[in-house]
């Protein structure tokens, strides 16, 4: 069989070594999100009621990730950390909310996260049909200690198979509200989200953070959003031009848009899947055209 005809075959596609096998893209009837920063699950809430199924979600704070899980995972999410002193942290999180006396209790025979398991699924999901999915695959960790390899192999899919990665790196050090230090380390965290997106290399990516970012520095004087948005034009997404005119909100600036976007995949009849909201809608909103959504602190 030629490959152009193969691969016209709903349900099927090419391996990186030329072989024919089953679409792993077939399990999920929405555009697939991953969320990063992802905090109590504010915007990953949006993400869903967008249309979108938010397959991986990673939150450094546990107080954070627990609320996550109440409200945006459902039994069954598999919860990965980054190193035993977090696992632990979160363990004694989870006991404290279930007000359980000891280690024990919460360990049960399936290990730490039995008491998650009880936890997940609880609060907004479960007022959802069952076709809203959760989230799948959690992870309590810094993201400097993760790989964009790491959540796709979880997720069992390939670079340039995610719709959106989204997600609002720490502000404190940029905003007026604080000291807009040059040199607080979480400044630096914008870039590793830059890193985590290439990685991942989604179709489009959405950034939450305070206008007054526009105005920082780099600890070597470059302006953070020109150091941001070449790391990100070199890496393929729209052209460093247009990835600062949507900090001024142009709608047509096209910005954070992967520059080879894929063709649209197949449903197991043949057709182009649809998203669960209309492909238009999504294009046009603020997921695909703005690099920035104005921050939730002050500016």
């Amino acid at each position: 069989m030629s490959r152009g005809r193969a691969g016209d075959l709903a349900g099927w596609d090419y391996s990186r070594a030329g072989l024919l096998i089953p679409s792993r893209r077939l399990r999920y009837d929405r555009p697939v999100a991953v969320g990063l920063f992802a905090g109590a699950g504010g915007m990953d809430l949006g993400m869903h009621q967008a249309g979108y199924h938010v397959a991986a979600a990673v939150e450094f704070n546990c107080a954070a990730a627990l609320t996550y899980l109440v409200n945006l995972a459902r039994p069954g999410v598999k919860i990965h950390f980054d190193s035993p002193e977090r696992e632990e942290e979160f363990t004694r999180a989870v006991e404290r909310h279930l007000g359980l006396r000891g280690r024990s209790a919460a360990r049960g025979r399936e290990g730490p996260l039995t008491a998650a398991g009880h936890l997940a699924g609880g609060g907004w999901i479960s007022s959802q049909p069952p076709d809203v999915r959760g989230c799948e695959h959690f992870w309590l960790a810094d993201v400097r200690n993760l790989t964009g390899q790491e959540i796709l192999d979880a997720l069992g899919l390939e670079p340039g198979e995610v719709d959106v990665v989204c997600g609002g790196p720490p502000c404190q050090g940029f905003s007026k509200a604080g000291r807009q230090n040059v040199m607080d380390p979480r400044n630096s965290l914008v870039f590793e989200f830059a890193r985590l997106v290439l990685e991942i290399s989604p179709h489009t990516f959405v950034m939450e953070n305070v206008p007054a970012m526009a105005g920082m520095l780099t600890p070597d004087g470059v302006p953070v959003i020109d150091a941001l948005c070449r790391v990100l034009s070199d890496g393929g997404f729209s052209e460093y031009d247009a990835l600062k005119a949507s900090l001024a909100s142009h709608p047509d600036a096209r910005a954070a848009m992967r520059r080879d976007r894929p063709k649209p995949r197949r449903s197991r009849k043949g057709a182009a899947a649809a998203p669960a909201a209309a492909a238009d809608e999504i294009e046009s909103a603020a997921v695909q055209d703005a690099l920035f959504a104005p921050g939730g602190g002050s500016a």
